[in-house]
């Protein structure tokens, strides 16, 4: 597969570079890394980085750094749904633990690990920034908050029912 944004996508990319003054074109990483993920099947394989770092005119190893470090961006495919569950402080002190377990439990899957009909990836995360709703998640773009496992199964049958609609 050739790796090619499409027109689209790339005078999207060209406007974001444009954002920042010449020669700072390293600016527009991270924005572009999301745009590469959303085009090219949710997550980030070596050469759509190195595409990226065509694109943006610096070395591929500071695209991997940065891809690498910042948890919003996948290094190998994910499920149709990131179940991204926080795992520091205070949502440890609320029970994140124990809604990692049952979520690995329901799932039969590990942490990185997807389920076998391509569905589920579980993925656990730094802060989300939303230690006052813990334990929580990140589901696509929206938090789910104060889980618990009645919360996990009602999102995993959500997700099912979504799925199923959308074959």
């Amino acid at each position: 597969m050739e790796i090619v944004f499409s027109q689209e996508k790339l005078d999207k990319v060209n406007e974001i570079i444009k954002r920042y003054p010449e020669g700072k074109q390293k600016s527009a990483l991270l924005p572009v890394l999301h745009l590469a993920q959303d085009e090219f099947g949710g997550w980030l394989d070596t050469p759509v980085m190195d595409y990226v770092a065509i694109l943006l005119q610096i070395e591929p190893i500071e695209v991997y750094e940065v891809a690498s470090f910042y948890s919003m961006y996948n290094l190998k495919p994910v499920g149709k749904y990131l179940f991204e569950v926080c795992q520091t402080g205070p949502c440890m002190l609320n029970g994140s633990d124990n809604i990692i377990n049952y979520i690995k439990s329901t799932l039969n899957i590990g942490v990185g690990e997807t389920t076998a009909d391509g569905l589920f990836t579980l993925k656990t995360v730094e802060c989300l920034g939303a230690c006052g709703y813990a334990p929580m998640m990140q589901l696509g773009k929206t938090y789910r908050e104060h889980l618990t496992k009645e919360k996990v199964d009602t999102i995993i049958e959500e997700c099912r029912n979504m799925a199923v609609r959308n074959n």
